[in-house]
């Protein structure tokens, strides 16, 4: 391995601004709103508009797909494994409980076919330890909206289908919890907000709730997010602010907070996330369990962000990717995709085949030395498995970072204006939309011109290794301020450490995977984050299960934990 340890390069920018809550949130919001100075002054002190100094001659590039496929040597999957895969995992004396202190679908599959358990059961339970977490001074708040009456509905039928003999699969009675953002059928679609899709519940569900759906799985609810995802903590004075399990007085991150803390707690082994800046991979990191960003067009999803699954386990991980993934003949964007595979997933005390690039000045960017000490354990193991270290460079990262936040402001202002309720939306977003108005057309075509280059760069870095190795966030779970509650907060150290590792997979379209890799001195999770080449989700899944392997027993579960051993 060649890293180079005297590098102390800033290799992105670390965004510094006075912190805002409260009394002085409140009353510089309608002066940001109404003075387009003040956001111009912003805007340009954030450093967004430094892109403007800069002159790019590349096509532009609207949507990461890695076309032409020949370009960037995407080829159809030769080796296509699909569910079949677990049975394999079973036969080698895999025990799916053996690497984790949580319960995988697996187990309750397995609880289920033994008679040991029924699907009813398990849901009846559930709905009380729902109830139950939002109750007291430490409540979770992870579940924002549920249906008693549509869970048991879920459930009779899932144990019919068990006592018959007739499960579909070994998701049949497994729950699962969605997104605030993703549609389920008789639920509100909300985004976290106030009043988006109020009274207008989702007609249908989305295609991979329902590809979840047609596999037996339990949709016991959507989860709390922050409000209409920009931010990276979850706090949500408009909806609920989810807790860390670990500790609640941290957050669980966002913006698919709910869904990483929901998992954590053990309310359910498997949960769908959404990732637009890191919004799948930063609450599972703060909250200890794995999260899987998919490549653009990999599971179908509306927006510019990314579907994907967040899971207590790598398997758990693994089969509801699997499922998830796929074309849908109503999203073109699925349309290029190889069919997806779960092909070595076992493939772990043997990483001899694969070379993990790092890029050590960029991963030395982080706030807590616990991470950069769990990223060298992570190593050193990989290496003892056989894995080749090789040191990276990658090209132009606050390039594309700037462009990632001109790419998301953008589209997030237009997305919204929609529905001409940005005085309802928390006084942040307020702030945060009035400072993205100042993005121009110019603007948003340079970036696209940057996420091309950006794309051909990484594309090269993938011609040498198989993985680029990072930190997830450069912190652990922040701590919640009292006074953040009720308003929100503008914390720009915060946002800027959380995203660090994140805005290039989103920027670009791969796919990017966060796994569990200890914990800090006050016992908060930390998360390793691995990036592959277009539509590799199978190495970042195998790389999840070595992962929890190495991580083993040192695995804990949180304090905050709501089924305990009863399976």
């Amino acid at each position: 391995m060649s890293t180079n340890d005297e590098d102390d390069r800033e290799v992105t920018k670390r965004l510094s601004a006075p912190y805002l809550s409260n009394v002085s949130l409140r009353l510089f919001t309608p002066l940001v709103e109404r003075f387009s100075f003040i956001s111009s002054l912003l805007f340009w002190n954030s450093g967004v508009g430094n892109l403007r100094n800069r002159t790019f001659e590349d096509d532009v590039t609207m949507i990461p797909l890695p076309l032409p496929k020949e370009l960037f040597e995407i080829e159809e999957e030769k080796n296509v494994v699909g569910l079949e895969i677990f049975r394999q995992g079973k036969e080698k004396n895999h025990s799916f409980s053996e690497h984790s202190s949580y319960f995988s679908a697996l187990d309750f599959h397995e609880a289920y076919l033994s008679k040991k358990l029924t699907p009813l059961k398990v849901c009846e339970s559930l709905i009380l330890k729902i109830q139950e977490s939002h109750s007291g001074n430490s409540s979770l708040d992870c579940i924002c909206m549920y249906n008693q009456d549509d869970i048991i509905a879920q459930a009779t039928a899932s144990t019919a289908r068990y006592e018959q003999n007739l499960a579909w699969g070994p998701l049949d009675g497994v729950p699962i919890a969605v997104k605030d953002e993703v549609d389920v059928k008789g639920y509100e679609t909300r985004a976290g907000t106030k009043y988006i899709n109020l009274n207008n519940p989702a007609q249908k569900d989305s295609f991979a709730v329902k590809k979840l759906k047609d596999k037996g799985a339990i949709i016991i609810g959507k989860t709390s997010m922050h409000e209409i995802g920009l931010d990276i903590t979850g706090n949500n004075p408009n909806f609920l602010t989810p807790r860390n399990p670990y500790n609640v007085e941290h957050y669980s991150g966002g913006s698919s907070g709910g869904s990483g803390c929901v998992v954590a707690a053990g309310l359910c082994p498997i949960a769908i996330g959404c990732d637009g800046g890191g919004s799948i991979r930063v609450p599972s990191a703060f909250c200890g369990i794995y999260g899987l960003k998919t490549t653009c067009g990999r599971v179908s999803a509306t927006g510019k962000c990314v579907g994907g699954p967040m899971a207590s386990s790598a398997e758990d991980l693994a089969m509801s990717y699997y499922v998830m993934a796929g074309k849908d003949p109503e999203d073109p964007k699925t349309f290029h995709q190889p069919s997806p595979t779960l092909h070595g997933l076992y493939s772990t005390d043997d990483l001899s085949d694969l070379k993990i690039g790092v890029f050590s000045a960029w991963n030395k960017q982080v706030t807590n030395p616990a991470i950069s000490e769990a990223v060298k354990t992570f190593t050193e193991a990989f290496k003892l498995r056989g894995a080749e270290i090789v040191e990276i460079e990658i090209p132009e990262l606050e390039e594309a970072r700037l462009a990632h936040v001109i790419s998301i402001g953008a589209e997030h202002n237009a997305a919204i204006s929609k529905y001409n309720g940005n005085h309802l939306l928390t006084h942040p977003n307020r702030i945060l939309l009035s400072v993205t108005s100042n993005i121009t057309v110019s603007d948003y075509m340079q970036a696209q011109q940057v996420r091309n280059r950006a794309m051909r760069n990484l594309s090269k870095v993938f011609s040498q290794v198989n993985l680029i190795l990072t930190p997830t966030t450069a912190i652990t779970a922040p701590k919640i301020r009292p006074s953040a509650l009720k308003y929100g907060e503008v914390d720009s150290l915060t946002t800027s450490d959380g995203m660090r590792f994140m805005q290039l997979s989103n920027f670009t379209g791969i796919p990017a995977v966060s796994v569990p890799a200890g914990y800090d001195d006050n016992q908060l999770p930390i998360g390793l984050h691995f990036m592959a080449k277009w539509y590799d989700e199978a190495t970042l899944l195998r790389m999840a299960k070595a992962s929890e392997e190495i991580l083993g027993s040192k695995r804990k579960r949180p304090d905050k934990f709501w089924f305990g051993n009863w399976l």
